[in-house]
């Protein structure tokens, strides 16, 4: 048998470095790629400086991580470099051996990096107009590049400076007018403060992120911390021979949020509606920031406003990159086939407790000792002509009136119309059209003139009913911040 023959198949330079340069990173998840490799390092400090430069900007990133020496950071600097079946610990964030490279070229065409280990200087320089007229090589800058974060490099014994020059119209940063490029660079801190919270606050090894000078802060997509957000257990899911945890949490009702911007802040990057569904975590890293991931059984499920306040975390180890399938970019993963009908169990039920909690106005919070059916002053209910909502002629207050009137007929008849007659699809319409229902605010006048109207219905409650119980019981359907009309009708009810 005659030996194999092969044939060289290189790749062709110019048409290569221009194909990677187009991947489809933007400078936020360029950035966040590099910030990766600085925890992979050990960092615990990653500064930014991105600056507009007269429309013509630059950026640098710096970190205090463990650096590299020459022979490892040419190996970086190949393409493929320790790719995805590269055995790699819980901590290192790599994946195909791509980021450094593409990410840096998907937004400059020329690349310095300059690193220290040891008290030793290494820097190599890749520039895309040199490899498509050369093929694939990297020169080493002499002297050093002239940068604030490169001289202050050279105070330390170890860590590693990202240059970006000749950033181009590939990573949409040039040729902003000045205003928008700052504009921009808001949306790419809120980004890393997202991508980035669970290191940034300590729940992963701490690092200090700042963008020109300026600490990002980390963005909490769950509101762990708000006392009306809704934890649900954490579920421990199996699958090839490792697993991975997921936990539901189901957002406050805007109501419960002190203000408009608190509740604005709680949205995060694209707002409410974009921020549904599940996060993925890589490492701890955030992956995915709100997909339902294609689930949702027959009918896939969609971004709708009733699922607005369902969010998921799941937790995978690095170990299972290829099951999820995540992409180069790490900004996409989709689950295996096996994991669809667990998943999509979990979800559900996330989405119905959601939409439970969306619809909290006219319903009213649990008070402790009475079911919330008996104190709710809406009540739905399926039919075969689908759900048919009512008011609910057991709740306290509608009684009293009822006693009040002399009789059930007339008092019925007033409910009946205003059951047939409530406008749902245009208050659906337009709830959509403001992303989401607005939180009443009551001026002096409008407090006043309710605590009036209060003050009268409560004359209709039995005598017998205790004054804190009384307040109560006329507020609890009520939405949005009754501070201030529960001291007024306080004030008046105890005047009586």
């Amino acid at each position: 048998m005659a030996p194999e023959r092969t044939i060289d198949i290189p790749p062709k330079a110019s048409a290569l470095i221009n194909s990677l340069r187009g991947l489809g990173y933007s400078p936020e998840t360029a950035i966040a790629d590099l910030i990766d490799n600085s925890i992979t390092a050990g960092a615990t400090t990653v500064e930014i400086d991105l600056q507009w430069n007269d429309g013509d900007p630059f950026a640098a990133i710096f970190d205090n991580g463990r650096g590299l020496g020459e022979k490892r950071l040419a190996e970086a600097m190949q393409l493929g470099g320790d790719g995805p079946d590269a055995d790699r610990s819980e901590n290192d964030l790599g994946r195909f051996g791509l980021g450094l490279k593409t990410a840096s070229l998907s937004q400059s065409s020329r690349l310095t990096v300059v690193s220290r280990m040891e008290d030793t200087t290494t820097s190599i320089m890749m520039d895309a107009a040199v490899i498509a007229a050369r093929g694939w090589i990297a020169t080493v800058p002499d002297p050093l590049p002239d940068h604030p974060f490169v001289a202050k490099l050279l105070t330390l014994s170890a860590g590693t400076v990202v240059l970006w020059e000749n950033i181009d119209e590939l990573s949409g940063l040039s040729g902003l007018a000045k205003e928008a490029f700052y504009l921009r660079l808001e949306e790419i801190r809120a980004h890393l403060g997202m991508v980035f919270h669970r290191f940034i606050s300590g729940d992963a090894d701490r690092l200090a992120i700042a963008l020109n000078g300026r600490a990002v802060k980390a963005w909490d997509p769950f509101q762990s911390q708000h006392p009306a957000t809704i934890a649900m257990p954490v579920e421990r899911i199996r699958h090839a021979g490792s697993s991975f945890n997921v936990k539901s949490y189901v957002l406050p009702h805007r109501d419960r949020f002190a203000n408009d911007t608190e509740h604005e802040a709680a949205g995060g990057p694209g707002g409410w509606g974009a921020r549904q569904g599940f996060y993925v975590y890589r490492g701890k890293r955030l992956l995915v920031a709100g997909s339902w991931l294609g689930l949702g059984g027959a009918r896939t499920w969609t971004r709708d406003e009733a699922s607005r306040l369902a969010r998921i975390q799941v937790d995978l180890p690095t170990g299972m990159d290829r099951d999820w399938r995540i992409d180069v970019r790490k900004s996409q993963a989709r689950p295996p086939g096996t994991l669809r009908t667990r998943l999509t169990a979990i979800a559900g039920h996330c989405r119905q407790e959601a939409r439970e909690v969306f619809a909290f106005r006219g319903q009213g919070p649990r008070i402790r000792g009475a079911s919330r059916e008996a104190l709710s002053v809406w009540l739905a209910s399926p039919g075969p002509n689908g759900t048919q909502y009512r008011i609910n002629r057991d709740h306290p207050v509608i009684v009293a009136c009822r006693e009040a009137a002399g009789g059930l007929r007339p008092l019925n008849a007033v409910l009946s119309i205003i059951e047939r007659s409530v406008p749902v699809e245009r208050i659906w319409l337009d709830v959509s059209e403001s992303e989401g229902a607005e939180v009443p605010v009551l001026d002096d006048d409008e407090t006043a003139k309710l605590a009036d109207q209060l003050e009268e219905l409560s004359r209709t409650l039995p005598a017998s009913l205790p004054l804190q119980e009384r307040i109560d019981l006329l507020l609890v359907n009520l939405p949005g911040d009754l501070a201030n009309l529960k001291t007024e009708l306080t004030r008046r009810l105890v005047g009586k």
